[in-house]
């Protein structure tokens, strides 16, 4: 426990360093936007208008990443049996080091094919939404 006391007092003080440097910063962003709109003849400039996305495809991404990671358990799980009933024993370290690379390495390539077709599903979409936004 006395070993944590450092690290959270080092902690406590670039916190409150950067909430020091933070502050006036803000303080002039907010005086900045303040000027720009009084400058607007009485209109009230759209603050919040951006590009972005009007989905949010969060879920998509989660969901596409736990379908890859479940993919490559369940294709480790098979590497694993096949590698068991092919003779070879974990009594040996090199041997073990085969059975975990059997479920690491499928569930980080299928994890990252979830994150590409996510990608990919999120392109396709977002370029729909655009055409339909075009048309009259």
């Amino acid at each position: 426990m006395h070993e944590l006391v450092p690290i959270g007092v080092v902690g406590i003080v670039f916190y409150f360093t950067y909430k020091m440097i933070e502050l006036p910063s803000r303080r002039r962003e907010r005086e900045m936007m303040i000027e720009r709109m009084g400058r607007t003849n009485g209109t009230v400039p759209n603050l919040l208008s951006t590009d972005l996305p009007k989905r949010s495809f969060s879920g998509l991404r989660l969901g596409c990443l736990l379908i890859g990671v479940g993919l490559g358990l369940l294709v480790g799980l098979i590497i694993n049996t096949a590698l068991a009933h092919g003779g070879y024993s974990m009594n040996k370290w090199s041997e073990e080091q085969l059975f975990e690379v059997a479920y690491g390495a499928p569930v980080l390539i299928f994890g990252g094919l979830g994150l590409l077709c996510s990608y990919l599903l999120e392109r396709r979409l977002s370029t729909d939404d655009k055409q339909r936004s075009e048309r009259p």
